[in-house]
């Protein structure tokens, strides 16, 4: 296969009003590149593009990442191919492609739980036993939200059980559809009946808070944004809540 590397910001996907120019424009294999957008270090989120560059003589295969990754030294970004782009500030992160589930497609199934929360430590630091955690995700593919082991269901009362005891009380997620009221989704452990309204949307807007965090790490996403219409989808770690 012709391999073809994203060098501009032009062509088939146009540009984005999220587009910063000032970000460095990264070469990448468009033939081999690939999104994480679940990498948890550090208890937040971070976003990795990574790749392989083909053996061309007397060069070996090189894999590639660059972004919130350890063997990268770019940690900001951009770099548009002919079927896909993505720019990433350190704070907001934007993924574009013809459709939304082409987005899908250049992530791996396992990264669709996003985690809007994530902390872990151990109850006994000084032996490192006793591991605790509390984490939450939401699924970029079904939209549900999801603890580290379970996938809740519309209606579900998170009290009623311990399947969700990695969800804390004061988490509260609320949603937008198309430009709509704020709606809460999961408001006082109790998850609401808003799938059909996702389900039909052309935009979705998805905000969470945490604000009685004990362990003073902060959200690992405040915002996520999904254009189903344009193929677009964005992270923030930081943005504010609506007050509606």
């Amino acid at each position: 296969m012709r391999k073809i590397i994203g060098m501009v910001v032009l062509g088939v996907l146009g540009t984005s009003a999220f587009a910063n120019p000032s970000l460095p424009l990264i070469k990448v294999n468009c033939d081999d590149i690939k999104l994480s957008i679940n990498t948890i270090r550090d208890d937040r989120f971070s976003f990795v593009a990574y790749w392989n560059e083909p053996a061309i003589f007397p060069n070996t295969p090189q894999y590639v990442e660059i972004g919130d990754s350890t063997r990268s030294k770019i940690k900001k970004f951009r770099f548009t191919c002919p079927d896909l782009s993505a720019t990433y500030d350190g704070n907001t992160a934007e993924i574009k492609a013809k459709s939304y589930d082409s987005i899908l497609g250049y992530i791996s199934e396992f990264d669709y739980p996003v985690g809007l929360y994530s902390h872990s430590w151990y109850k006994y630091e000084n032996i490192k036993k006793g591991l605790m955690n509390v984490g939450y995700n939401f699924n970029i593919k079904d939209f549900k939200i999801e603890s580290w082991i379970y996938k809740s269901k519309e209606g579900d009362d998170l009290n009623l059980g311990i399947n969700y005891d990695h969800i804390p009380k004061e988490a509260t997620i609320g949603y937008k559809v198309d430009g709509g009221e704020l709606k809460p989704l999961l408001f006082n452990r109790k998850i609401s009946y808003y799938l059909d309204d996702l389900g039909v949307a052309k935009k979705i807007d998805i905000y969470h808070k945490y604000p009685n965090d004990p362990f003073r790490v902060g959200e690992s996403l405040k915002r996520i944004h999904i254009d189903k219409e344009n193929g677009v989808l964005r992270f923030y770690r930081n943005h504010s809540f609506p007050v509606k």
